[in-house]
């Protein structure tokens, strides 16, 4: 009889043991999704700041340029293929958008 006391007490005890591990981990599971959310807010609005901004430039006078590459001779174009004219090209405009995007880095410079 004291005996099955004793073991109801400590199955009780055990429960709660597990009740209060369960909570632990819900409770940290829940810091950690907070925290996460924490982290990713500011750089999804920064996002939604950017795609508005991008949306909001005109770019249509750029299409009007599209076609002059139609309009050179065909032996011209292979010529400039041949050399890397576009490839070239590419990486000098990567390279400027690059420069750019690193001078919004806080505490540097814009303009140098």
């Amino acid at each position: 009889m004291l005996g099955d006391f004793i073991s109801a007490i400590l199955a009780k005890f055990v429960a709660l043991a597990q009740w209060f591990g369960e909570l632990g981990k819900a409770v940290f599971t829940a810091l950690w999704d907070l925290l996460r959310d924490a982290v990713c807010w500011p750089f999804e609005q920064i996002m939604d700041i950017v795609v508005t901004a991008v949306s909001a430039l005109d770019l249509s006078g750029l299409s009007n340029y599209t076609g002059t590459w139609h309009t050179l001779p065909a032996e011209l174009l292979n010529v400039l293929a041949l050399i890397g004219v576009a490839e070239a090209s590419a990486i000098i405009i990567t390279a400027i958008g690059i420069r750019l995007i690193l001078q919004l880095i806080p505490f540097t410079r814009l303009g140098s």
